[in-house]
């Protein structure tokens, strides 16, 4: 019977009538697949199947070409300590404040949040958001994420906010924004634009956070273009504002910075952080933005209530990250000195924090022998906090590791996210947390018990 039906004669007409259906159905598949990914939930279930069918070669690759995708990106601190460790029992007595870890629990196969006391390297809470039912309803409107890593097992947190309740501001590398509470519970969530890299708040309440514009709004552009913005949230999750930063330097006649000639780049800012200015100062006023825009290597002064580039410098810090107010003429820059020519990236040297004094025009790298001797090598990523006293605490994201340096330039201690087999895995953007408001929160959720506990 099988080998009759296998073998059966079919007539041409019939063949020609099964290829034309085929030809259409394809046809169609791709008219739905294309429309769901610019108008999400048109077409409903069929188009989220049709989006599902349409990325299986894409997650096939993903499984092949790297089997657990949150080990970190280098293994270069494979054999270094598990975990926190000191250089002497008493190396962190004059540390004070707390780290806000970002990382990967291997053994939980998620990742979650630490508040650590620096001190020590004690854990004094703990959340576990549960990405898979806060993102579940969570609109697809971009191409620059992609939906399966909304997931407990993939989901990575960038660059977590602490608020003074304990809540938490949240989202990856591009994914919608969402707060929870101090048990990690939901309280709201903000999908209309893709957030990424930088949370900082703008001391008013609100955050001022990268998102990407969807479609741009550039004439003649590709639909895949980068186009990175500056969003401005309120506390209850809501954009106030959206401002495209390439439009910024298309404005100001810089149309080249994003638009090279001879160069096609649809990532050509990469703006990877967004430093809000909270008091005036001689060089700067309240409301005024820092941007570092990597690809381009420059650091900006822009002040949005004016559409005013108040000051603008390109280099020489290469590939940089991460930039942080010292004082009232002062900034540093977490400088990975990363190039790229081509075949593979490299540091030149070493990483470094550079710090550009407004006052008298010049750079200094004070932390240079200290990041040198730990052997910093961030390719890309990257997080530095001058800590009370003159100490510092840099992350190096790529291997999975946060250096402790004391105000003498000596090692102090560190932390490798690693398991039992010395296989490290991924940490997301740590963040620096003051005693005093360290002290307040851990007062304020004493004693709380959440669902489950």
């Amino acid at each position: 019977m099988l080998q009759r039906l296998l073998f059966a004669r079919i007539e041409v007409w019939v063949l020609v009538a099964l290829l034309l259906i085929g030809f259409l159905m394809t046809i169609l598949f791709g008219a739905v697949v294309l429309r769901e990914e610019r108008e999400s939930g048109k077409y409903g279930v069929l188009g989220a199947t049709s989006i599902a069918v349409a990325e299986i070669p894409d997650t096939v690759k993903s499984i092949l070409k790297n089997k657990d995708r949150m080990l970190a990106h280098a293994q270069s601190r494979a054999g270094d300590p598990s975990g926190w460790s000191f250089q002497n029992a008493a190396a962190g007595s004059g540390i004070s404040g707390y780290w806000l870890l970002s990382r990967f629990e291997p053994q939980e196969r998620r990742s979650i949040i630490e508040m650590v006391r620096l001190s020590d390297g004690q854990v004094m809470h703990e959340w576990r958001p549960d990405v898979d039912s806060i993102l579940a309803t969570a609109k697809r409107t971009t191409h620059v994420a992609n939906k399966e890593n909304w997931t407990n097992g993939i989901f990575r947190y960038f660059s977590p906010l602490l608020l003074e309740n304990g809540d938490l501001i949240l989202k990856d590398s591009a994914s919608p924004l969402f707060r929870v509470d101090a048990c990690a519970r939901p309280v709201w969530m903000q999908d209309a634009t893709m957030f990424h890299h930088s949370t900082e708040p703008d001391g008013a309440g609100g955050f001022w956070i990268p998102s990407h514009i969807e479609p741009s709004k550039i004439p003649r552009v590709s639909e895949k273009f980068f186009d990175d913005a500056l969003a401005h949230v309120s506390q209850d999750g809501k954009i106030l504002n959206e401002i495209s930063v390439a439009e910024i330097l298309i404005r100001h006649g810089m149309q080249h910075v994003v638009f090279p000639p001879g160069v096609t780049n649809l990532d050509p800012i990469h703006l990877n952080d967004i430093e809000p200015v909270l008091s005036d100062g001689p060089f700067w006023r309240a409301g005024d933005l820092f941007l570092s825009l990597r690809h381009p290597a420059i650091i900006m002064l822009y002040r949005p209530s004016t559409d005013e580039i108040v000051w603008m410098q390109q280099g020489p810090w290469m590939a940089q990250h991460d930039v942080d107010i010292i004082d009232d003429s002062r900034i540093s820059i977490y400088d990975n000195r990363a190039y790229f020519r081509g075949v593979d990236g490299r540091v030149d040297g070493t990483s470094d924090i550079v710090v550009y004094d407004f006052a008298t025009k010049t750079m200094s790298l004070p932390h240079h022998q200290a990041m040198l001797d730990a052997k910093m090598l961030t390719l890309f990523e990257g997080v530095y906090a001058a800590l009370p006293g003159g100490g510092f605490v840099a992350e190096d994201t790529p291997s999975g590791m946060l250096l402790l340096v004391g105000a003498d330039g000596k090692k102090l201690g560190q932390f490798v996210n690693s398991d039992s087999d010395g296989k490290v895995y991924q940490i997301g953007w740590g963040r620096y947390v003051d005693e005093n408001m360290g002290n307040q929160i851990l007062l304020q959720i004493k004693g709380l018990t959440c669902d489950g506990e």
